[in-house]
């Protein structure tokens, strides 16, 4: 009951402000997978010691820095998605596929000094780009007979806190008043349907983190590299799910089904800073360390609702729409630090391990027209700091390159709230000449995460003629695994 409980903070309901800035909005754009080049891929995203990669810009600026020639990099990438679902012991799954370009940089090498080796700065080194972060590109259902609620009772007890007509959600409870789905009487807010009901949800996302920098970088005496990068990442998250339940064993004489169709987007932009150092000890160890300070995003949410009834009454179904809502706010998503161990064994190839670490619970959320006191004090009770360990390696078999990688981020949430440990492995090929280059790479991440259709607060079921002995919250266990196939195009001049 402890996880049940904690974990209505992270579950996906509307109450109160109907489709709502929260939490999980906080950690959904404060984390952060990098992206970029299919060398950065494919070696997991390991780059902290290294540099001498775009991608690696937007973990350790001073990877810039490493830069003895200017560069331009551009990397489409298709994405695969996969979601497992199990929602009472029924098995679903779904698919989306997605094109789109992940990277396209430039860097610019300026030498300044003498002759390699010969003392001082040796190169002043400019970049700018994008790099993409982020797939949100995803489908999942979810669907199955549910003997112990129905979303009308999650309905109706969020009716019953609003307490009046007047007071109900335009983008919840109003549309199921005006639908017939919710009645009133002498004793207050009633529905028909309480429990036993066939439950399907569809859920579609798309967007990224799309991140511009601007970054400047030096190379003294080919043993100190130093970086700084400008951060300029949009956010663009899109969200439809069609929530659906139907009285399949035709135990009431009125409620046939209704559905309740949520659309969510969120847009908006931000800056960040990002300080960085490359230290060659010899000519085998290479020492990296990044900070990378608070994004401070100014977002904005547009969103709208619909439902529809179907009851044994004198019509056939009845229909509601929302108004189109917007919210602007706030958010500042924590710091971040990197450490990273660099090997490189001269020409024949390379070993770097990165380790990341940010705290999710300093995130927070901001308005002048809400306080997110709430919301604030969920992400303190909800999240933790995330340890992220990165660890990526390539051999040189001129002209063919072979690489592969590992990453581990640990859980986000507190563990008795949910478990979404995330995994990735990854494989690349390359063939470099003089002045072009091209890449290719394959990743592939898994992670499992818990999910709630919707929320019943109550700790007493019977408080809503729910069945009370076995009572089991609306929870779907999920699995999901991304594919990822990267094509870098690169040019040396």
């Amino acid at each position: 009951m402890k996880r049940f409980i904690l974990s209505l903070i992270v579950g996906f309901t509307f109450v109160s402000t109907a489709i709502a800035q929260n939490e999980m909005d906080a950690l959904r754009f404060s984390q952060i997978f990098p992206g970029g080049t299919a060398r950065f891929t494919g070696m997991g995203g390991s780059f902290g010691a290294l540099g001498g990669d775009f991608s690696a810009l937007s973990i350790n600026p001073a990877a810039i820095g490493v830069y003895r020639s200017s560069e331009f990099t551009i990397t489409p990438v298709l994405n695969y998605n996969q979601v497992e679902s199990r929602y009472f012991d029924t098995w679903q799954d779904d698919m989306k596929y997605n094109f789109n370009l992940n990277n396209a940089g430039v860097v610019f090498a300026f030498p300044i000094g003498g002759e390699p080796g010969g003392g001082g700065w040796q190169f002043v080194n400019f970049g700018l780009g994008i790099n993409r972060h982020n797939n949100f590109s995803e489908r999942w259902i979810a669907g199955g007979f549910n003997p112990y609620s129905s979303r009308m009772a999650g309905l109706l007890q969020q009716a019953r806190h609003e307490g009046h007509v007047d007071n109900l959600d335009p983008f919840s409870t109003q549309l199921a008043w005006e639908t017939w789905l919710l009645g009133e009487d002498e004793d207050g807010f009633f529905a028909d349907m309480l429990h036993g009901v066939d439950q399907y949800q569809e859920t579609y996302t798309s967007g990224s983190v799309r991140e511009f920098v601007l970054s400047v970088g030096a190379n003294y005496n080919d043993r100190l590299y130093l970086g700084a990068t400008i951060g300029l990442p949009s956010v663009s998250y899109q969200e439809e799910s069609i929530f659906h339940e139907e009285d399949t064993q035709q135990t009431n004489p009125i409620f046939n089904s209704m559905t309740f169709t949520n659309k969510h987007k969120t847009t908006g932009s931000g800056y960040n800073f990002k300080l960085g150092a490359i230290i060659r000890l010899t000519d085998i160890i290479r020492i990296g360390g990044a900070f990378h300070s608070p994004t401070f995003y100014e977002l904005t949410d547009r969103y709208n609702a619909t439902m529809r009834s179907d009851l044994e009454l004198d019509y056939d179904s009845r229909f509601a729409r929302s108004p189109e809502g917007r919210f602007d706010y706030e958010l500042n998503t924590p710091m971040k630090l990197t450490g990273s161990l660099g090997l490189v064994f001269g020409t024949s190839g390379m070993i770097n391990v990165d380790y990341e670490y940010i705290d999710y619970t300093k995130a927070r959320l901001r308005s002048s027209d809400h306080l997110f006191t709430e919301e604030n004090r969920n992400i303190r009770e909800a999240f933790t700091a995330q340890h992220a360990i990165r660890i990526g390696g390539e051999l040189r078999l001129s002209p063919l390159i072979i690489r592969g990688g590992y990453g581990f981020y640990s859980n986000p949430y507190q563990p008795e709230v949910n478990d979404a440990q995330r995994s990735l492995i990854s494989f690349g090929l390359g063939i470099r000449e003089s002045d072009y280059f091209f890449d290719f790479s394959y990743v592939y991440s898994f992670y499992s995460e818990d999910y709630f259709l919707y929320t019943l607060e109550s700790d007493h079921p019977e408080d809503y003629n729910l069945p009370g002995d076995q009572w089991k919250p609306p929870l779907v266990n999920r699995d999901f695994s991304l594919s990822s196939f990267r094509l870098t195009i690169g040019r040396r001049f």
